[in-house]
């Protein structure tokens, strides 16, 4: 079997999938680069629009002194987390679920299932939109503002608890993300889903404790929004212990498990439109 048919004998698995994810990246990207305006039009007004969020956080600041206990760089380091991770869901999943959702409602999801790959990682890379991911540059720069800027000195131990929280984070994104999709296979709207998960992230650019308690645990563990967003910005100002920091790992873990689960259910009840 050649390697465009599965992994080689002589290739490890995962070097075969980070191979296919690479491919599915490239082909979108050149195919966005025939418009090579609105490639960039898009991405910066992304930007724009992630960046203005931040305009109540501040308004808040001018007249409480702090947003429960975070500073304006400190908030301008939460915009940036968030920002990353909209640009993130905006140019590598949300177009994904699209796509798949799409699949579902025409029964020609077999298409994707019968190829000699894993399923589920198909069909969270059968479509990107890397015009967005100027976002994620322009997060990075918040990120980095604000922590220069800042009155928290930076240390080794706090970015390495920032990354380790960011990428639990990033987990907790794609299972979420996973659960809508599963979702997708009962519901009617299946395109709405995308829309709802949209709009719910909009609540990750707010810092945890403005939340009531209730909220807060419901952000935390059954929607995971402050694992996203806001854990890994605290995180990054050494306001975690590596306890909570563990805990999160778990979080994103048990999700991920959840997703995994729940997808393998899902097909198993999926009916084609040849069945």
């Amino acid at each position: 079997m050649s390697d465009r048919a599965g992994p080689s004998r002589h290739v490890p698995r995962v070097l075969f999938y980070v191979r296919l994810v690479a491919a599915q990246l490239e082909m979108s990207t050149l195919t966005a680069l025939q418009y090579r305006l609105g490639f960039w039009t898009e991405g910066l007004l992304g930007l724009l629009w992630s960046v203005l969020g931040i305009a109540p956080l501040f308004v808040a600041v001018d007249h409480l002194g702090a947003v429960e206990g975070w500073g304006r760089w400190e908030l301008v380091v939460l915009t940036g987390c968030f920002t990353m991770l909209s640009g993130l869901f905006t140019a590598l999943l949300q177009p994904a679920l699209r796509e798949s959702m799409t699949h579902i409602l025409k029964g020609t999801l077999d298409y994707v299932l019968l190829r000699p790959a894993d399923g589920l990682l198909l069909c969270l890379t059968c479509a990107f939109r890397p015009w967005h991911l100027v976002e994620v540059l322009g997060g990075a720069a918040l990120v980095i503002a604000g922590l220069s800027f800042g009155a928290v000195p930076v240390t080794a131990m706090g970015v390495l608890a920032g990354l380790v929280t960011g990428a639990a984070g990033l987990v907790a994104l794609y299972a979420f993300g996973v659960l809508v999709l599963c979702a997708s296979f009962r519901a009617l709207q299946l395109q709405s889903l995308t829309h709802v998960m949209e709009a719910l992230m909009d609540f990750g650019r707010w810092p945890a404790q403005v939340f009531p308690p209730l909220l807060r645990a419901l952000f935390t563990f059954v929607i995971p929004l402050l694992v996203m967003t806001s854990y890994p910005a605290e995180a990054l100002l050494g306001r975690l212990s590596w306890g909570t920091v563990g805990q999160l790992v778990a979080v994103s873990a048990t999700l991920l498990t959840l997703a995994r689960w729940t997808w393998l259910r899902a097909i198993r009840g999926y009916t084609s439109a040849s069945s």
